[in-house]
């Protein structure tokens, strides 16, 4: 069983986007893009936000919005799905060499009265026009940007638990369970036993980047021998930090 002690406090840091390289015919590069903010934060129903895309390459960059519904299986897995509950305008764009564009989100749908939405927008950069490509690999870029929508009421927050801890060939299995109404973006997740703790000086930590939305349960394996493990302590990128002890019971 697990019994819990648990402590907060403040801990920040920059957030960042996640990016990915996708695959087609041709002979160039993926553009280079700057999109800022990192992340879009939506207060309630009919309220905007703006994100400002500059292009930092040599020649024009076209590039498409989709929305899509962010949610988290029983096994932490990310699930996304088509969602027309936010409006991106424009969703198609061509952005000149050293110039911006401005694209507008919003919510349409409803938001949840005592819980957060989570949402993503996969900004994609499209394939150059038929005819212009060379006989190789182009790689294109594409973005993929959470949205925040804030419940109607209060605030949203985090409230992380530990739901179980494993021992396995490879180290600790923690399961982490958010009970709150709001996501928490993981900085990282250390677990201290009777034989040392992991991770150490010098070594990266686990579960770093890792979100976690609400009523979600993920699992973060943390390699490394440290006996029986007795302390499992969290940090979020802004939302402060959990810790809870492990007890085992025969």
């Amino acid at each position: 069983m697990i019994s819990q002690k648990q402590s907060r406090g403040a801990a920040f840091a920059a957030p960042c986007l996640f990016l990915a390289l996708l695959l087609s015919s041709g002979f160039a590069n993926a553009a280079a893009v700057d999109v800022n903010p990192v992340r879009v934060d939506l207060t309630r129903t009919g309220v905007s936000a703006e994100l400002r895309i500059r292009n930092e390459d040599s020649t024009p960059v076209s590039m498409d919005v989709v929305a899509m519904q962010w949610t988290q299986s029983d096994l932490g897995e990310d699930r996304l799905v088509a969602s027309d509950e936010i409006l991106a305008v424009p969703p198609i764009f061509t952005v000149q060499p050293g110039e911006e564009q401005i694209v507008r989100v919003a919510m349409l749908g409803k938001t949840n009265p005592d819980a957060e939405r989570t949402f993503r927008l996969l900004i994609t950069e499209l394939a150059p026009p038929e005819g212009t490509q060379g006989s190789g690999v182009t790689m294109r870029m594409q973005i993929s940007m959470p949205v925040f929508v804030a419940p109607q009421a209060g605030s949203a927050a985090p409230d992380i638990q530990v739901q179980s801890v494993q021992r396995t060939e490879q180290g600790s299995y923690v399961s982490l369970r958010n009970d709150g109404n709001g996501h928490v973006k993981l900085q990282s997740v250390t677990i201290t036993g009777s034989a040392g703790t992991f991770p150490g000086q010098g070594q990266k930590p686990a579960g770093q980047a890792r979100y976690i939305l609400p009523g979600a349960t993920v699992g973060i394996m943390i390699p490394g021998e440290v006996g029986v493990p007795q302390r499992v302590d969290i940090t979020s990128d802004r939302d402060g930090s959990w810790g809870h002890d492990v007890v085992y019971s025969e």
